[in-house]
């Protein structure tokens, strides 16, 4: 638990609201192994490695091995993201020219919003919103320039059950690769989110859909090329519930991202455009990340008024402590599938839309079965044989990775 308040510290600290006699109490505390490990698993050498370039350990001694540890990783994050960048802006100038719309989200938008510097984290991958009709054709321009779909993740990874070309046609989202040298560039391709011909049972449980449009975006300016992007409202939206929905609240990284954006544009954001536009179950989600970036940020809590507004002021007694107790938990294993599930019970907003999000997930024996036999309906009699048969599943898989 030390490791994790000197880690909290040591994120005001870059926020420049700390305590520095706290944070070098904390430190004599720790467990140094448990902290390198920690940092390590979070992701964030090159966010430490920021921190002590910038003298914030002056008056702490931090082994050099450590911060060894964090220049190599530090060096390690500029160049992917040179790579990442460099194929992102070329992407986008082609899409530009053949008039296909696209729309650029987390990875180059973020690190520009938040950060000065490429070093603090890296871009894993380079995310694309495009509609729909146009996946063929974005799809053909990265097949022509040495992409390809790694379709072995997808028939044994994922473990799909029927023909890839049939999957391709129902998915919302698809990975493109590029091997270049030791490096390797990812392009995934998403397109459910704004312009769905059918409502996927997803949206039936959450009504996210329609938060995702194409005239919220806006145009930034990156060394001299033009990349569209969400609007401020829209990305703090997106980035609020890919932490909730994809991670769990899960990961230091993504917290500190959406610490420092707050921080950085909080007196821009029309925060009452996006309760006009957004159903109270998104506004939750932002309600709770709002919650956490001002407490991991100063300490300081939402008042009465805009815990209301935020539709955070109904929270379960429990249900705050739980999320702010896993944002330094593995991000991977089946502690995290557990994770998933627990959150994506209780976030809804209304009591009966967590009940029907908690019997879609544990009593519809198709929302268990599709993972397995896709285009198999059965009875509710086979749910027990099912949940047995997902778990071993799950657990040969993960052996096999």
């Amino acid at each position: 638990m030390n490791e994790q308040k000197f880690i909290t510290e040591c994120i005001r600290a870059y926020l420049g609201n700390h305590n520095v006699q706290k944070l070098e109490k904390l430190y004599r505390s720790v467990d140094l192994e448990k902290l390198d490990g920690l940092i390590t698993q979070q992701n964030i050498e090159g966010f430490f490695y920021h921190l002590h370039v910038n003298n914030v350990f002056q008056k702490i001694n931090i082994p050099q091995e450590m911060t060894n540890k964090w220049k190599r990783v530090a060096g390690r994050n500029s160049l992917v993201n040179a790579l990442n960048d460099r194929e992102a802006l070329w992407l986008a100038d082609l899409l530009d020219k053949k008039n296909i719309d696209y729309i650029y989200i987390k990875g180059l938008s973020t690190r520009m919003r938040c950060y000065d510097n490429d070093y603090i984290k890296y871009s894993v991958d380079i995310d694309l919103f495009i509609k729909k009709t146009d996946y063929g054709r974005v799809k053909d321009i990265l097949l022509e320039n040495d992409y390809y779909i790694p379709r072995d993740h997808y028939i044994n990874g994922v473990g799909i059950a029927i023909t890839f070309e049939e999957f391709e046609k129902n998915e919302h989202e698809i990975s493109f690769v590029k091997r270049q040298g030791s490096l390797t560039s990812i392009i995934d391709l998403q397109w459910d989110y704004i312009d769905s011909d059918k409502t996927s049972v997803f949206h039936d449980l959450y009504e996210i859909n329609s938060f995702y449009r194409f005239d919220t975006t806006v145009e930034i300016d990156i060394k001299g090329s033009k990349l569209k992007v969400f609007d401020l409202e829209t990305d703090l939206m997106n980035m609020a519930f890919h932490y909730a929905f994809h991670h769990s609240f899960r990961g230091a990284q993504w917290l500190i991202d959406i610490c420092t954006f707050v921080e950085n544009h909080e007196s821009e954001i029309d925060f009452e455009s996006i309760i006009e536009r957004a159903d109270k179950n998104l506004i939750k989600i932002l309600g709770i990340v709002l919650m956490l970036a001002y407490e991991f940020n100063s300490g300081k809590k939402l008042d009465r008024a805009r815990r209301k507004s935020f539709c955070v002021d109904r929270l379960l007694p429990f249900e705050y402590r739980y999320y702010r107790s896993i944002v330094f938990k593995p991000i991977s294993g089946i502690s995290n599938s557990i994770s998933l599930l627990v959150t994506k019970i209780l976030l809804p907003y209304r009591l009966g839309d967590r009940m029907r999000a908690f019997k879609y997930m544990f009593f519809n024996p198709d929302s268990i079965a599709h993972r397995l036999e896709p285009d198999k309906k059965d009875k509710k009699i086979f749910l027990p044989l099912y949940l047995l048969k997902l778990l071993i599943f799950d657990f040969k898989r993960k052996r096999s990775k």
